[in-house]
């Protein structure tokens, strides 16, 4: 796959997948990286040989085939000119929805909304399915792989919140199992999933540790808080439009609206924050705060997997993570208190930016 994701154009690179239809692992892309050095390079907006070959219609066959729901939903679509314009409306009508459609010329400089759909672009989807009075809002990101969430009062689902409602749903039709999640998900999805006879897992950010993790375990369902989510028993990448789909079927199951999907969760505030960083000082910065870190917060646990994660003995957490496509730095913080998930982060983003400052000074 030629993508970006949920990045600009320019970012564009590429991304592999095994037969089985899973994304290859980060050691694979390593052993390429050592024998591409006399490599030649195109600009990401040219294109060299191209082949056409009709797998799309196998592909949407895949995906009706995976509707159970009989209610007739009305759903609202926005693909954010992406790839899913041609495949989300399809896929859904010939499963038996009706679709509402925005930004769905199809054009990689994604002019309608940014590419990622988080909350600060989904403002038209609301607006649709309120105007319309459709039961839910669906949003894609460039190349398909997330979705987002709308409920039937155009109100935005946090993507917390619909993560752990799939994981706990899965767990209860299974009688149990594993869930896999990344560092920096909501302690709400393991409540939910514990209430289910489940366990959760963590793993590093990036859906190809998540999927590792549920090979080696055995997992059910995994899923990051971006909205990429992976149900092994019918695919073993993410794919924003089988979720969906599939989302769709666990309502009708529950007999729910979309709006009840968080009635259950626990009360627990995230806090999330970016902070610029120059690739160059990153690692660096993350070695001087590892050694401020415990001293910030005495008595806490250190998790070193992916970043540095600090956990308190009332499941308070926080992390600091470099960003693998960005020049940022991410700072995720949880507790039950909305003041302190604040203050939290914003101690961690105080430390980072007094390295980050001292390192850029000294260069």
């Amino acid at each position: 796959m030629v993508t970006a994701s949920h990045n600009p154009p320019e970012y564009n690179g590429i991304k592999l997948f095994d037969r089985r239809g899973a994304s290859v692992t980060q050691s694979h892309y390593l052993k390429l990286l050592s024998g591409l050095e006399s490599s030649t390079y195109t600009s990401w907006d040219s294109l060299g040989l191209v082949k056409r070959a009709d797998g799309i219609h196998s592909y949407i066959e895949h995906l009706i085939s995976a509707a159970k729901f009989h209610r007739a939903w009305k759903v609202g679509i926005d693909p954010g000119n992406g790839t899913t314009a041609i495949t989300a409306p399809l896929a859904l009508t010939l499963s038996g929805a009706t679709a509402s459609t925005i930004n769905i010329a199809l054009d990689g400089t994604f002019p309608g909304r940014g590419s990622e759909p988080d909350v600060s672009n989904l403002a038209g989807l609301s607006a649709l399915v309120k105007e319309e009075g459709l039961d839910i809002g669906f949003a894609y990101d460039g190349d398909g792989d997330r979705v987002t969430l709308v409920d039937e009062m155009g109100n935005f689902v946090e993507p917390d919140a619909a993560l752990a409602f799939v994981a706990a749903r899965v767990v209860s039709e299974r009688g149990g199992g594993t869930v896999v999640v990344n560092l920096d998900t909501s302690s709400a999805v393991d409540i939910m999933v514990e209430a289910e006879g489940g366990k959760v897992i963590r793993s590093k950010v990036g859906d190809t540790f998540i999927l590792e993790e549920i090979t080696k375990r055995g997992g059910v369902f995994g899923g990051e808080t971006c909205g990429a989510w992976i149900l092994p028993a019918h695919a073993l990448c993410p794919d924003g439009v089988l979720s969906s789909i599939l989302l769709l079927n666990l309502l009708e199951e529950a007999s729910i609206k979309p709006s009840s999907m968080v009635a259950g969760l626990p009360r627990l505030f995230l806090t999330r924050r970016k902070l610029a960083c120059p690739n160059i000082i990153k690692v660096p910065l993350m070695r001087s705060l590892e050694k401020k870190i415990l001293t910030m917060f005495p008595g806490s646990e250190l998790n070193e997997l992916d970043g540095l994660r600090i956990g308190m003995a009332d499941r308070s957490w926080v992390l600091v993570r470099p960003s693998g496509t960005e020049p940022l730095v991410r700072v995720t913080s949880e507790s039950n208190s909305g003041p302190r998930s604040r203050e939290l982060a914003n101690r961690l983003c105080r430390a980072v930016n007094a390295i980050k400052e001292e390192l850029l000074r000294k260069r």
